[in-house]
């Protein structure tokens, strides 16, 4: 059951074109980038990258660091991989899942704190 709550999550952070066209940038990067480079190339204002940031950061699709006042963010291919992975097997017919939520297990809410 844990796994559909991550995946769910990891797909949520994915859901708005700001966020994929981050982790388009951040996937063709060979090092870090600058939230101030990221804001430049969205064309968008620095808060509200941040907030996009915030968003695949607790999905755990990105990874940032600080050093003085420059925030710099990479994308963490691994998590994004399984994400893609556990997308695969919901639809490969080869592959049995453990048994899919049903009943009042659908209607459970979140644990994880959204912004």
């Amino acid at each position: 059951m844990n796994e559909w709550r991550e995946l769910k999550h990891m797909t949520k952070a994915l859901a708005d074109v700001a966020r994929l066209t981050i982790v388009y940038h951040l996937a063709r990067q060979e090092s870090e980038v600058t939230v101030t480079a990221l804001t430049d190339l969205l064309r968008i204002s620095q808060p509200l990258v941040s907030w996009h940031l915030r968003k695949l950061r607790r999905a755990g699709l990105i990874e940032t660091r600080r050093a003085g006042r420059q925030v710099y963010c990479s994308l963490n291919l691994q998590r994004f991989h399984e994400c893609v992975q556990h997308l695969e097997m919901l639809v490969d017919p080869a592959v049995s899942l453990e048994t899919p939520p049903v009943g009042t297990a659908l209607m459970e809410p979140d644990t994880v704190v959204e912004d």
